[in-house]
């Protein structure tokens, strides 16, 4: 059942029907009990406090479960575990110190004593309502979960990089409803060899001011073996002999219902793969073919085959790597490499006819829906790999080509500072902002998209001009006389350059790509005011790079030989 479906559930069942032949199945509490029963696959409540339904879970050993265990846990009174205590134990007359467990006595019950409770319910005074939630550390670390505020649950990261729920945690007005997927409940009871064990109770009345005001109630007991549920249905009747309330209390045992061939892969980190094919060129037999990445249908230099080398570069049109530059939170796109959030990585170069190129092993350590994604824009080589990679992955060379992206990042991580009257201050820095990847999302534009061209202009822009410190820059002027409060980051540190004498053709080639880059920023993208560069977005992008890294190399240059430095 959806969570969508359980909430709509709980908020409703206390409706009173308005005919009054309905009212009598309404008491039965049937929906109740059917609920209690379609709630054990998917997404399953574990805590429920909502108004006259209470449900509470608990992981019992299986060998607990033995003879009489019904008559036992019926009789369970207890609420939601604060989790641990201590205080004094009285044994044979001495009070020695104890830590108490969350189920120390059982709740009435001898089965339930030391069980673990899935939530404990703690509170903590002038600390927002003074009580929260608190999910049993030990199911946290065995699942390996963590708390996302945003989607109010406890999640992990899947192999697509996706965050996804194990553990969900709601509170609105009256109702507390925690749920926990079935697969990895299956699991922790697997691993521990025990059983999950709900205790609820779910009253309803008509009226509740007269609820003490009875005649009579009578009592049965519901059993039903296969689905292991049990619980004692009580009703009440009042002095007219009609009934005024009625209520269900009992319990049910949930066991692991995952194969054990499916638990025993989950405990040996083992995955069900899936290959696709891709159009490679198969350089070692001399042709274009259509092959599976599956690493057992490829070959290596070790043993002779047929086959073709794992190696085996395949092609993609440029726009494949448009999905990762859009979402940095998900993915970092380096130079030659992506990396997907606590999933998956892959290696990749460009050709010199603008392919995306990556080899066929390296493919196949994506996971499946990954792959279709690749295969989706993969096509036949227009042009071999990229003499980077032929010198650095085949000829064992370093790769010395100039790309004035890998150069401009280069300097900016490592940019010098100047030395003011003995302290260090930055006339550029790498600006802080929230995203910790800011760097790793500037890339080359490699398509003609103006999206992506756009989306590069302002990575670039947010780096090198949000980088210039105005405050250190206006120091900096003030102390060389030369400070102007009309004039921007940009034209003060022109003028703090002519004032420490630096030359005109030094100065020029580091202030002229920045009024370009601000323009770019400015006057197209954010407020676009110009109509785009009537030209090879790829290749104006490129130029603009190889500026702005002879712009920050120039300035590094100056600030290191220390023609900015006041003693």
């Amino acid at each position: 059942m959806r969570i969508k479906d359980i909430k709509e559930f709980i908020l409703n069942q206390n409706n009173i029907p308005k005919i009054e032949k309905d009212i009598n199945n309404w008491f039965n509490l049937e929906d109740a009990i059917i609920f209690l029963l379609e709630t054990k696959l998917e997404m399953i409540p574990v805590y429920i406090s909502c108004k006259q339904f209470f449900l509470y879970s608990l992981i019992v050993p299986k060998y607990k479960l033995r003879k009489g265990y019904i008559d036992d846990l019926l009789k369970w009174n207890f609420g939601a575990s604060n989790g641990y205590s201590y205080g004094y134990d009285n044994r044979n007359g001495k009070m020695k110190p104890k830590v108490f467990t969350p189920m120390d006595d059982g709740g009435n019950t001898e089965i339930l004593r030391n069980s673990s409770p899935i939530f404990f319910y703690r509170s903590f005074e002038g600390y927002n309502n003074g009580s929260f939630l608190e999910l049993n550390q030990k199911i946290e670390h065995i699942l390996d979960v963590y708390w996302l505020e945003d989607k109010k649950a406890f999640c992990r990261i899947d192999e697509l990089g996706d965050f996804k729920e194990i553990v969900t945690v709601e509170k609105e007005s009256d109702l507390i409803l925690c749920t926990i997927k079935k697969k990895d409940l299956d699991f922790y009871l697997y691993l521990t060899n025990s059983v999950l064990i709900r205790v609820f109770d779910v009253i309803r009345v008509l009226d509740i001011s007269k609820f003490s005001n009875f005649k009579d109630r009578k009592e049965e007991i519901y059993k039903n073996e296969n689905e292991k549920l049990f619980l004692k249905r009580t009703k009440q009747f009042n002095r007219e002999n009609k009934i005024n309330a009625a209520w269900i209390r009992g319990f049910q045992v949930i066991k692991n219902t995952t194969s054990i061939k499916e638990l025993q892969k989950m405990l040996k980190g083992e995955k069900d793969r899936k290959y696709i094919s891709f159009i490679i060129n198969d350089w070692k037999n001399k042709k274009i073919c259509e092959w599976s990445c599956d690493p057992k249908k490829l070959g290596n230099y070790f043993v002779k085959s047929n086959l073709p080398y794992e190696i085996s570069p395949a092609f993609f049109r440029p726009e494949v790597l448009s999905k990762y530059k859009q979402n940095p939170s998900k993915y970092v796109l380096k130079d030659r490499n992506i990396v997907c959030r606590g999933a998956w990585s892959l290696n990749y170069d460009i050709n010199e006819e603008g392919q995306v190129h990556a080899y066929l092993i390296d493919l196949s350590r994506l996971p499946y829906e990954e792959q279709i994604y690749w295969k989706s824009f993969n096509e036949r080589p227009n042009a071999g790999i990229s003499k980077r990679a032929l010198k650095s992955d085949f000829l064992g060379e370093w790769d010395f080509e100039y790309d004035a992206l890998f150069s401009l990042k280069e300097i900016l991580e490592k940019f010098p500072k100047v030395n003011f009257k003995g302290k260090e201050f930055a006339v550029w820095e790498l600006p802080k902002v929230p995203d910790p990847n800011l760097l790793d999302n500037l890339n080359h534009v490699v398509t003609d998209s103006k999206k992506e061209w756009k989306d590069q202009i302002l990575v670039l822009a947010q780096i090198l001009l949000d980088g210039l410190n105005k405050k250190e820059i206006s120091t900096l002027a003030k102390y060389l006389n030369c400070y102007d409060n009309e004039l921007g980051s940009i034209k003060l540190l022109s003028v703090c350059l002519e004032k420490a004498r630096i030359s005109l053709d030094d100065i020029k080639i580091i202030i002229d790509p920045l009024p370009n880059l601000w323009d770019l920023r400015s006057n197209v993208v954010a407020h676009p005011n110009k109509c785009y560069p009537k030209c090879n977005l790829k290749n104006q992008f490129k130029n603009l790079l190889e500026n702005c890294d002879k712009s920050m190399r120039k300035l590094a240059e100056i600030i290191n030989r220390g023609s900015l430095n006041i003693e």
